[in-house]
């Protein structure tokens, strides 16, 4: 299919492939994208490589200064996005012609025409388009064929017949009866039930306006239905025939006014996910050269901009579900980005694990709460006889033991003990070095350790952890996580800072500053020669002029650039890995190198300095890695791909709508009924599957036989009645018949049908969600909306008509004026989508109604102008009251119990991933890493959508108390932490040969089954404890730390008590230092660390949130403070 991206469309509008509101994410430091052409002018000629400044950018509106809330009018104020704005406004425009020409306006009958145009405007591309009214139109159908077995059924049910019935008596409800009547109002129960489910269970994609627009058709049809003394089959033919009028505008509009296609689309959303990785590498060359001392240095804005390209990653994803479906004209298909899009999600891990350092050198990093949040039931509280209560201690005394840091190894002793500014070694010159913090530690006391002052020291730390606890707890409540505080407290007491930490962590940085600074700036090259070429690769398809030699030349120019940008950063990485990468280790030579000067001092630093910079530069190597896989694809396609063609879709089209409840969708970043135990973009069928575990019924065996197996079967499907979503469905057909009885009983029939009560039910259904809080918000949005609406409508009409009946030239021409305004903001304005979207509808239907009342004669007239405005606004204001207070009658669902189960539900995802994880260090499975990236992905998406879900917290009223806001909070960021820990873990156990990921599992315990029984028992409580709010036990496996450095191994690979070594040196020399795999199992065992470290935060951050149960008195404390007050020695 022709593309009419020529000049620009490369820059692709914010094209949806669904409505929503949220912009398309700018592409930073690349605004100006080349031209389509591929670098040839109009006449032929070469332009260069690099994109030009885009002339939108120099309009006079991008500099303007205007307010915070209007920056996004300026940030979309281009050509590239208003194109989807005239193409939407248009075919709003023809539609309202449509209407006014008197034989189609007696054709339709409805406006409903208007309301199709803003619900579902053309503003993506052509298959996405098509696959969005298709659906639409068989849900209508659907709801129309239901409602003609509902009609046939009420007449069987209907005494007599009446043929020829009088208007009047219709509008008057003369011959409602209640058989049928009764009969119509469960097919209208069960229909709304039908698609109201399916608006849940969806949620957003292809099927939210379908199921919108089934409830309208049985809402409208059923409702009429009732007045008739017989079964008017044609009923649903006003909804469906002005929805077929509207598709085929829409579809003709997006093939023939600037089209675009899923490729162009998808390949500007890559490129608004390479961008910022670009800017960030700038900043990384920046930032490392900067005092990190200095009270100034801050690496925010570098993880803000890789936040922004993982942000991207949504809109990216549900533009690649549709590239099979794709038809394009030019040189690659689109599905040949599917390597480059996996590449991509996996650039973005690495680029934030290359943040990770910056976490590491910050001071005012998150350290172990010791102080944490209380909770009832109450920590007993055990004083010291001999001491009142302890002053506070100080914050810097207990600075936690660092995820790079052991402690007990030789050089980490020396730096405890050395005095002076100088690490003192006697060495000898012919033997080598063992480091292994275990064996020496059992040859030197520690200054805790076989000491007098070892109780008195534990006392201290006891006693000051409760007075802090206390001290900052309100009196309603009592301190929790005091068992796992005052163990960490007895680890850290062992690992305090050293003075000179500064000093080595300045020394240490500049060593990496120097090391990285090459590559750095080749990842910056070669990255922004990827973006480039994803905005001309459908250039020179429709320049048929040029000749085809001089195409070619081109071509091979193009080829000679990216592979010239292969070599360059080929050549660096090389340089690195072999060199380079070395210099961090200078501080540690000194310490390998043989001395005949047996009372030589070294300043040799901590080697936690070290794992940090080995940390950035492994993320660095597979971060350039993953570009030289990019480029290696550029050029294969360059090379391959010599001459454009028509590409036809890929996948059947029986599979047009190919979606499900996990795939990615755009307008997930705000959804209000999104599953909480559902994970867009993670398979159901990977869910809650520890390796090869399974769930087991406690009720029941297996079944045995066929006839089990189906009333099992049947079981789970009535059971599955009371799940949230089917829960939300019935009780919203409830709503729905309670709204539609005023149609159904004869006193009310007739008020009901000339005031179009139809608008109080079909609001009241959309306005009725599954949380509370979203009710209340959407009442008072729908609201706000439909005021607003009224006036703006009321105000077009009496432009286009004065005090007249109605001009359908002037009602054409201020139509032609306000629609474009009126579809940027509905395309732009990043409000919540209904906000949006009420308004414009309400305006549609002022002006439709009015346009209909003083040119059609019909029985149901709601006047025009301010007449029906203001019944428009009334109506829609009983129907969402009415389902506001409808959410409160049980089932009731608030967005509190939403976040907690939410959590629960990652946590126990997190938990899975783990296993899956650990499961790939030890057995090598193929094909299982891009599925644990995926999952990552999507997990993370649901954990910062769930961000924006609990806007709408304020709106659910409590007298109980205020919600803990912080408290979720601080867990949903360290499930976050744990899942970018995870991705990098994976990346190691990738990159680990068989002999070092044995070592890596050994000195990380992952294969101890005790050691992992622990951890997945911890991960299965906090789940648990967050699914149910039970709260938790006071002694649980945390701190796991405490396990997890059971045996302190020092820089060792290998523990010298250890039988197995793998084949791996147990005696550490500057060769193994040197080694790669050296460099990635340090990685490995730090990002284990973090992990750990992470579980440990964790269950005390729950405890913080559901508290404790199950205490046992005087347990971890010194023998002296569990004899009871007056007992005798």
């Amino acid at each position: 299919m022709p593309e009419g991206d020529q000049q620009g469309d490369n820059q692709l509008t914010k094209p949806h492939l669904q409505v929503r509101i949220q912009p398309e994410p700018s592409v930073v430091g690349h605004e100006s994208v080349p031209s389509a052409s591929g670098g040839l002018d109009s006449s032929g000629t070469l332009e260069k490589d690099k994109p030009e400044a885009s002339k939108e950018d120099g309009t006079n509106l991008r500099s303007i200064k205007l307010v915070a809330s209007l920056q996004w009018i300026p940030a979309n104020w281009t050509w590239s996005k208003w194109k989807p704005v005239i193409r939407s406004a248009l075919a709003a425009w023809i539609s309202v012609v449509i209407f006014v020409i008197p034989t189609t306006e007696n054709l339709l009958g409805q406006t409903i025409i208007h309301v199709a145009s803003f619900l579902s405007p053309p503003s993506d591309p052509f298959i996405a388009v098509l696959e969005r009214e298709l659906i639409i139109l068989t849900f209508v159908a659907l709801g129309w064929a239901w409602t003609c077995l509902g009609l046939k059924l009420a007449d069987l049910a209907r005494p007599t017949n009446v043929s020829n019935p009088s208007i009047t008596g219709i509008i008057t409800g003369q011959y409602i009866e209640a058989g049928p009547t009764v009969i119509l109002a469960v097919f209208l129960f069960f229909g709304s039930v039908f698609f109201l489910y399916i608006k849940a269970r969806f949620g957003p994609g292809p099927f939210l306006f379908a199921s919108i627009f089934g409830c309208i058709c049985i809402d409208i049809s059923l409702a009429t239905a009732a007045l008739y003394p017989y079964p008017d089959y044609k009923i649903g033919q006003s909804i469906i025939l002005p929805l077929t009028f509207h598709s085929a505008v829409a579809l003709v509009l997006s093939v023939l006014l600037f089209p675009t296609s899923i490729s162009a689309l998808f390949t500007m959303r890559l490129q608004a996910v390479l961008s910022p990785l670009v800017c960030a590498i700038r900043e990384h060359r920046e930032h490392l050269q900067q005092d990190i001392t200095s009270s100034d240095f801050s690496a925010t804005s570098i993880i803000a901009t890789v936040d922004k390209a993982e942000g991207a990653l949504p809109l990216l994803a549900a533009a690649a579900r549709l590239l099979r479906l794709d038809v394009i004209y030019s040189r690659f298909a689109p599905t040949d980005y599917a390597e480059i899009y996996a590449l991509t999600k996996r650039l973005i891990v690495r680029a934030n694990g290359m943040n990770v350092y910056y976490t590491l050198i910050d001071p005012t990093r998150e350290r172990f709460p010791i102080t944490p949040a209380p909770s009832a039931p109450a920590t007993p509280i055990m004083a010291s006889p001999s001491n009142s209560r302890p002053p506070s201690p100080d914050r810097d005394q207990f600075r936690p033991h660092d995820e790079k840091t052991d402690g007990n190894s030789p050089l980490d002793r020396g730096l405890r003990e050395r005095s002076g500014g100088h690490h003192r070694r006697h060495r000898s010159a012919s033997r080598p070095h063992h480091f292994s913090g275990a064996h020496s530690h059992q040859r030197r006391h520690s200054p805790y350790r076989h000491s007098t002052s070892h109780h008195s020291h534990h006392n201290h730390l006891h006693g000051s952890l409760l007075h802090l606890a206390l001290s900052r707890t309100p009196r309603t409540e009592s301190a929790v996580g005091v068992f796992e505080s005052h163990r960490y407290l007895n680890l850290e007491a062992n690992y305090l800072s050293h003075p000179d930490s500064e000093r080595y962590m300045t020394r240490a940085t500049e060593l990496l500053s120097i090391s990285c600074q090459d590559l750095l700036k080749s990842c910056e090259s070669a990255l922004q020669g990827a973006c480039d070429w994803l905005g001309c690769v459908r250039g020179n398809r429709f320049n048929f002029w040029v000749i085809k030699e001089e195409k070619e030349k081109f071509r091979m120019d193009k080829i000679k650039k990216y592979e010239n940008l292969h070599r360059e950063l080929s050549a660096a990485l090389d340089e690195f890995t072999k060199e380079k990468r070395l210099s961090v280790l200078d501080p540690y030579r000194a310490a390998f190198t043989p001395s005949d000067d047996l009372t030589a001092e070294y300043d040799v630093p901590h080697h936690k300095y070290l794992f940090h910079c080995y940390v950035y530069q492994y993320h660095l190597m597979r971060f350039a890695t993953l570009i030289q896989s990019m480029l290696d694809e550029i050029v294969r396609l360059e090379t391959g791909r010599a001459t454009p063609r028509v590409w036809l879709p890929s996948l059947d089209l029986s599979k047009l709508a190919f979606w499900s409840v996990w795939a990615p969708s755009e307008a997930l970043d705000r959804d209000d009924d999104e599953n909480p135990e559902m994970i867009p973009g993670l398979d159901p069928s990977t869910m809650a599957d520890l390796g090869q575990a399974v769930r087991r019924d406690p009720d029941v065996l297996p079944p045995r036989n066929t006839f089990e197996s189906v009333v099992n079967w049947l079981y789970r499907t009535i059971t599955g009645i009371g799940g949230g979503n089917a829960l939300f469905a019935l009780k919203a057909g409830v709503l729905t018949i309670i709204l539609t009885l005023p149609s159904f009983i004869k006193p009310s029939a007739e008020f009901a049908y000339r005031n179009k009560f139809v608008w109080a039910v079909f609001m009241g259904q959309l306005t009725l969600s599954r949380f509370r809080g979203d009710t209340v918000f959407g009442l008072v949005a729908r609201i706000c909306s439909t005021f607003i609406g009224c006036i703006v409508g009321t105000v077009m009409w009496y432009i286009s008509t004065g005090s007249g009946g109605g001009n359908p030239f002037g009602l054409a021409a201020v139509c032609f004026v306000c629609f474009p305004f009126f579809f940027f903001v509905r395309l732009y304005w990043p409000v919540p989508p209904m906000t949006n979207l009420i308004i414009f509808v309400t305006s549609a239907l002022v002006i439709g109604y009015s346009y209909q009342d003083t040119h059609l004669a019909t029985p149901s007239s709601p006047g025009f102008g301010i007449d029906v405005a203001w019944r428009r606004f009334v109506l829609v204001t009983a129907g969402v009251v009415a389902a506001g207070i409808f959410s409160f009658l049980p089932p009731s669902t608030t967005i509190r119990c939403y976040q907690r189960r939410t959590l629960a539900t990652t946590s126990a995802e997190l938990g899975s991933i783990y296993c899956s994880v650990v499961s790939l260090a030890n057995t090598k499975r193929e094909g299982e890493t891009a599925l644990v990236v995926s999952q990552l992905l999507a997990i993370r998406s649901k954990l910062k959508r769930s961000i924006l879900l609990k806007a709408n917290v304020t709106y659910e009223v409590s007298l109980r108390g205020r919600w803990p806001a912080e408290r979720y909070h601080k867990i949903l960021e360290i499930q976050l932490q744990t899942s970018y820990l995870l991705s990098h873990l994976m990346s190691v156990a990738e990159q680990l040969e068989p002999a070092w990921a044995h070592a890596f599992l050994r000195r990380t315990r992952m294969l101890d089954a005790d050691f992992q029984g622990d951890v997945l028992a911890v991960i299965s409580l906090i789940s648990s404890a967050l699914r149910t709010g039970n709260p938790l036990p006071q002694v649980t496996p945390c701190p796991l730390l405490n396990r997890f450095m059971e045996r302190h191994h020092g820089l060792n690979v290998i523990h010298e008590e250890s039988d197995d070594d793998f084949g791996l040196p147990k005696v550490l020399t500057m060769e193994t230092l040197e080694s790669l795999q050296y460099l990635t199992f340090c990685v490995g065992v730090s990002t284990a660390f973090g992990i750990v470290t992470r579980l440990d935060r964790l269950m005390v951050a729950v405890k913080e949130l559901v508290g404790e149960q199950y205490h046992i008195d005087g347990i971890e404390l010194p023998l002296h403070h569990r004899r009871p007050p007056g007992a005798e020695m």
